[in-house]
């Protein structure tokens, strides 16, 4: 299965690139020309490369530039040299997100295709107003760097889930035949991953560097609140959506503290040896300076005119329901330390057609079975829907379930629906194939993110938080 061999770079060799990028390279029999890492893992790299016998030309950065803005000149030249000699064509990105920028920068001017991890772009210290600003800036700035025909695209695999696509066109079709734009949108996400006061430090999914929730998985969802907004520019000119006022607000390490104190985890793991990061107080711990956990958004959507079109709510939540029965982390920190993944959505197009999706995990990934889509399921995902069947046709209710959607059969590849979507994202990538998920259609999640970013800075300073009103950009 070698139908698009291409030569590429990978910069990142961490727990996403090998749970994905790299399995994926096993799958179709790939490898890299190049791996760009940081001196600090040079081992692991090194042991990697071995035990997959890659021939893969390893390129190593110094710690001290890994959240640079830019890469520096020499390494630029060293580069430059090593893609040349290469035939280097495409290139993905997987490192922590403070360095997505200087790659990005780089690769862009030197048009070769790239996919990036999300999120697009962070900094340390996202309750810093310059920091936040240059978020924006810096976007805007890549994207004029574009060159046409070269592909930037940001792996959110929600653009291309089935289920998701399904519902998209089912909107676009009624959008179209009948001029009536989506009226309410609720989107509801909770990883299920209890991070605890110890974990706070860690590198992978940080938050200690001022950026959380918004920056991890909850990137995906502001991408498909975004992905759903744009679809109300099928319908006429006065029912297609200008402005935006957004409301926010967010749950933070510290009010989590207040709801879980140190002496609570003491009493609950009692039989559990814990770390001597607990023999502290509460009050004795500050992450003043930390991203948040859980984050919640209402918005009122208005046309040109000043007229509310669309009403949505964002609620995306690391704290909830959880698996984990321990206070030791897990070696896998993210996948298999007790996560559980609930996600549901809600749209109406006025009162012709009602959207539902559910889908919700009782167990970890580790714990998958064959069948795993029904209520609690691994890849439980069920899309309910409502038609004013009088007057639009169709079925007055329908369930569409995940066998309906994807193929179950083949068990040794099958890893998952979001699983199986990132797999068709890539291999897009690396066929030139559609523009889904380019740097371009990420405008509106970034102005979202980057007024979300706004809130939390006046709240963390003691602003009054009011509605903020701002232009989407499509």
């Amino acid at each position: 299965m070698t139908e698009f061999k291409k030569n590429f770079i990978i910069i990142g060799i961490g727990p996403h690139a090998k749970r994905t990028y790299i399995r994926f390279f096993e799958k179709y029999e790939l490898q890299p020309k190049i791996i760009i890492e940081l001196f600090s893992n040079k081992d692991v790299v090194e042991k990697l490369i071995l035990s997959k016998n890659w021939n893969s030309e390893l390129f190593f950065i110094p710690d001290k530039c890994k959240d640079d803005l830019h890469l520096s000149d020499s390494i630029k030249k060293e580069l430059e040299k090593l893609i040349f000699e290469k035939k280097i064509t495409h290139v993905i990105i997987a490192t922590e997100p403070k360095g997505h920028h200087m790659y990005l920068d780089f690769f862009i001017q030197k048009k070769i295709h790239i996919l990036t991890d999300k999120p697009i772009i962070v900094f340390k210290n996202m309750l810093n107003i310059e920091n936040i600003e240059k978020m924006k800036l810096n976007f805007y700035k890549l994207l004029n760097k574009q060159k046409k025909g070269c592909q930037c695209k940001v792996l959110c695999q929600r653009v291309n889930h089935k289920g998701y696509l399904y519902i998209k066109n089912l909107i676009k079709e009624i959008i179209v035949k009948y001029n009536i734009p989506i009226t309410y949108i609720s989107i509801y996400s909770c990883d299920g991953n209890w991070v605890m006061p110890h974990d706070l430090d860690y590198e992978n999914h940080p938050y200690k560097y001022g950026y959380g929730k918004l920056f991890h998985s909850g990137f995906h969802f502001i991408d498909l609140l975004s992905e759903f907004l744009k679809l109300n520019n099928y319908a006429s000119d006065l029912k297609k959506l200008a402005t935006a006022e957004m409301f926010n607000s967010f749950v933070t390490p510290n009010d989590e503290l207040g709801i879980i104190s140190i002496s609570d985890y003491k009493k609950i793991f009692a039989s559990q040896k814990s770390s001597a990061f607990y023999s502290r107080n509460s009050g004795e711990l500050s992450f003043n300076k930390y991203g948040e956990k859980d984050y919640f958004a209402q918005f009122k959507c208005r046309n040109k005119n000043g007229k509310i079109i669309t009403m949505a709510n964002l609620n995306i939540l690391e704290s909830g329901v959880s698996r984990r029965a321990w206070i030791k982390t897990k070696a896998d920190r993210y996948k298999n330390n007790g996560r559980i993944r609930h996600e549901s959505i809600n749209i109406q197009i006025g009162p012709l057609l009602n959207i539902q999706v559910h889908s919700y995990q009782s167990k970890e990934v580790k714990d998958r079975t064959k069948y795993e889509t029904a209520f609690g399921g691994i890849e439980h995902f069920d899309i309910d829907i409502y038609r004013n069947a009088d007057l639009i046709g169709g079925k007055p209710y329908e369930r569409i379930t995940a066998t309906d959607l994807y193929n179950f059969s083949d068990e040794k590849y099958f890893k998952g629906l979001n699983e199986s979507a990132r797999e068709d994202f890539i291999k897009n990538f690396f066929n030139n194939k559609n523009d889904l998920g380019e740097l371009k259609q990420y405008k509106l999640s970034m102005e979202i993110l980057y007024q979300s970013c706004m809130s939390s800075f006046e709240n963390e300073n003691g602003g009054k938080v009011n509605e903020k009103t701002f232009s989407l950009v499509f």
